[in-house]
């Protein structure tokens, strides 16, 4: 009789991955894993590809310029352990056992520069409804237990699954429940914990997403980065069972592949199914993929009571200098290892360092410790300080993840809502573009993903720091909002007195595009009043109330115009003003018996004069620095502007 596999699939957040269950038993199969990879967890992945491939090369580029002078990171990974026991506080996970299987997987993912923690001790739940465990009541046990910023691993006497079929385990991601859960038993094998951690981190079985139909990788490997797990230094796998390995971990199959090539699997690699006793290794590229997915969609996980987050006062500037100052809150640390620049080196060892960074992005490492444990945790791209001195010319073609170039991409509601690079469709039907831009060119874009957030939820992308040369400047972008959940578009333009322009256009509210093929409309804005200035621009998207919402950008750049965007009579600029001259640029203005007065908000006068020309400069070097307004005069208008200086 056949089994049968049932799918149940998990919608995740963007900064997440997506996992489905299989929950029907392999009686030929060996592993007993109820985790499996779906279609959807495919197009997920191919979301964040770009983000993964760049902190994959960054790890190959530590695993092969390891240096004495250095130290190895070690980013620490805060567990909850949930130890389920009968209702008479009888069995469950012995002590010893977790702590040997902790320290064995931190054994193996010490090469991804990772290792596992307790947080707060251990969880024990008195339960008899979760001793004998069934996955249908999962909801039940993790809407009660789980702890939010952990991955939660439960252990329990034995698992079944919805068809009651004996299982050892399954991983579960959904919108960051993060949990584990294990058989006792399968627990104290040793591999088993780090195959279901190796699913928790992205890993495919080594024989693929399908595990009835034989993998359609070569063995020549012409395929591997497409089929198969789509990591190409594990050999293509036909599906390993206890039949096709024997006692000395030795592939005894004969099965062939399209090209009639005799597979030769790996049997000793965790994410297989072959003999759990022959499973020890994971390969550099299977290690480069955990230590990618972490950076990439997992960093948020901290102990609360022990950990080495951080916060600072500034992060980001358009100038050539910055200073932050550093604060970590945790109470129970008692030294600190500050790696203020992920160079390897410690530069500062007090609780809350003051630095001062050149032009340059850069990572913060932070090393916490007290009398029992040490932690690390590293924070990629968190500094970014310099100018960008050429007029922006954005078209996304060049970038391999957000935050290069100076690009700043933030989830400001917590739930996943994030901006993703993309080429070709996005992966929700009836929504974001067809095509990439006004040229119809299918190159890469920047959109919102609305699947699997909420409604209302903001996701903010920052431009480098754009230094306004010329007077007559603007800014254009292209973009596209097609799909029936389409929400809102907002431009902000921050200058070193902070977002004080909000909406400097009116903002886009809806569905713009009438039909998904459309092309991206542009836009443009006005930059003349912040000439000689830096300053930079915010994109914030609102999500609407549908998944079908997805908002795109494209083709973002400065450019000279000859004619005036903004029919104001009336500009000033710079506007905050550094120096002690502003100007004023009067466009239907008369140009004779045109005054100006400048007073506090209180009406007091500190400054008049008459201006003889269109664009004439006013000399404020008395003024202190405050917020003022500046009124200017005809015969026919008035017009208040407000300044800051």
């Amino acid at each position: 009789m056949k089994n049968f596999i049932t799918k149940t699939y998990v919608f995740l957040m963007p900064i997440l991955l997506l996992v489905s269950f299989q929950i029907s038993g392999q009686n030929t199969l060996d592993t007993s894993c109820g985790t499996i990879t779906t279609e959807q967890s495919l197009e997920y992945f191919k979301h964040i590809k770009s983000q993964i491939k760049v902190h994959e090369q960054n790890f190959m580029t530590l695993a092969t310029a390891k240096s004495s002078s250095k130290r190895e990171v070690i980013n620490s990974i805060p567990v909850k352990a949930h130890i389920i026991r009968t209702s008479n506080g009888t069995g469950g996970f012995n002590n010893s056992d977790l702590d040997a299987a902790i320290a064995h997987m931190n054994s193996i993912y010490a090469d991804a520069y990772m290792e596992f923690f307790l947080c707060d001790g251990i969880n024990y739940i008195h339960d008899d409804a979760y001793y004998s465990f069934n996955k249908s009541t999962e909801g039940d046990l993790t809407e009660t237990h789980n702890v939010n910023g952990l991955i939660n691993i439960y252990f329990t006497n034995h698992i079944t699954n919805n068809s009651d079929t004996s299982i050892c385990g399954y991983t579960n991601n959904e919108a960051r429940n993060d949990f584990i859960v294990i058989k006792n038993d399968c627990a104290k094998n040793n591999s088993t914990l780090a195959h279901e951690m190796g699913h928790f981190f992205s890993l495919m079985h080594t024989h693929g997403p399908d595990d009835i139909e034989l993998t359609t990788e070569r063995v020549d490997g012409s395929n591997c980065d497409t089929d198969g797990d789509g990591i190409c230094d594990t050999p293509a796998d036909p599906l390993l069972t206890h039949t096709t390995v024997n006692n000395f971990c030795q592939y005894t199959g004969d099965k062939t592949d399209a090209n009639g090539d005799t597979y030769a699997p790996d049997t000793n690699n965790i994410m297989s199914y072959s003999r759990k006793g022959c499973r020890n290794q994971f390969t550099p590229q299977q290690l480069a993929r955990i230590y990618a997915f972490y950076q990439t969609a997992k960093s948020y996980l901290a102990c609360p009571s022990f950990n080495a987050n951080f916060s600072a006062d500034i992060s980001q500037t358009c100038e050539e200098s910055l200073t932050v100052n550093f604060t970590n809150n945790c109470s129970d640390i008692t030294q600190w290892q500050w790696d203020i620049d992920s160079d390897g080196i410690i530069d500062y060892n007090i609780q809350n360092p003051a630095h001062t960074y050149s032009t340059g992005n850069y990572d913060v490492t932070l090393t916490a410790s007290n009398k029992s444990k040490t932690i690390t945790k590293t924070f990629s791209n968190f500094i970014k300080v310099g100018v960008q001195t050429d007029f922006l010319n954005e078209e996304f073609e060049n970038i391999a993840m957000i935050g290069e170039s100076g690009w700043t991409a933030n989830d400001l509601s917590g739930n996943g809502y994030n901006w993703l690079l993309k080429k070709g469709e996005t992966n929700s039907e009836n929504t974001g573009p067809l095509l990439k831009n006004p040229e119809n060119k299918v190159n890469t874009y920047i959109y919102a993903e609305a699947t699997g957030v909420k409604p209302n939820d903001v996701t903010e992308l920052i431009s480098p720091c754009i230094y306004v040369a010329h007077q007559n400047s603007a800014i254009e972008f292209a973009y596209h909002m097609f799909g029936n959940g389409v929400g809102e578009l907002h431009v902000d333009i921050k200058t070193d007195y902070g977002y004080i322009y909000n909406d400097v256009i009116e903002p886009l509210y809806g569905s713009q595009q009438n039909n998904q093929s459309d092309g991206f409309f542009t836009q443009d804005i006005d930059l003349s009043s912040y000439a000689n200035q830096t300053i930079s621009i915010r994109f914030r998207a609102v999500r609407g109330v549908n998944w079908d919402g997805d908002i795109a950008l494209d083709n973002i750049f400065v450019k000279i115009i000859s004619v005036p965007i903004s029919d104001d009579p009336v500009k000033v600029y710079p506007n905050p003003i550094k120096g002690d001259v502003v100007y004023v640029k009067t466009n239907s203005f008369q140009e004779l018996s045109t005054t100006y007065n400048i007073s506090n908000l209180e009406g007091q006068i500190f400054a008049s004069g008459t201006l003889s020309g269109t664009n004439q400069p006013i000399n404020i070097s008395l003024l202190s620095s405050g917020m003022y307004l500046l009124t200017i005069k005809n015969k026919e208008t008035s017009i208040t502007k407000k300044i800051i200086k």
